[in-house]
């Protein structure tokens, strides 16, 4: 995966945040082994969860401004989390979290919903599979996958 472009970045609304943390949240349901076969060190799953739950507070204040933080300055990407009806820039709280974390937050997401399967998944989260990807797209677009 190369990521040498320029500035990147997606806007996810509420309501998709809202189906992502949902999902981000069971990451305690998957066994580790299934994170260490999709390459996802068992710390990033631990760092992606807390990271969730601080964007979740902030968004009680309005939108917020993710900007995925790189050691190669020409890798910056940010992601938009807000209500539809929130103008561009407006109530943003900027947060900061590594690219080389965030990177797998797409990945863990699709290895939990495999995981957990179509009927667990809507149980514990409330949404189906076709829900969460369109959910999770932004973080795709970010990433790849």
């Amino acid at each position: 995966m190369s990521w040498n472009s320029d500035t990147a970045s997606a806007t996810m609304t509420a309501q998709q945040f809202k189906i992502v943390l949902q999902v981000t949240k069971e990451v305690h349901s998957v066994p580790e082994e299934r994170f260490a076969a999709a390459e996802i060190p068992p710390e990033h799953t631990t760092e992606i969860l807390r990271f969730a739950r601080e964007i979740r507070k902030a968004l009680s204040a309005g939108g917020v401004e993710v900007h995925f933080v790189s050691p190669d300055p020409s890798d910056r990407r940010t992601l938009r989390i807000r209500e539809p009806s929130e103008a561009e820039g407006s109530g943003e709280n900027p947060r900061e979290f590594p690219s080389d974390v965030a990177r797998h937050w797409r990945s863990l997401i699709n290895v939990t919903v495999a995981s957990l399967g179509p009927d667990e998944l809507r149980f514990r989260t409330g949404y189906g599979k076709a829900e969460v990807d369109s959910a999770s797209s932004p973080l795709g677009a970010l990433f790849g996958g």
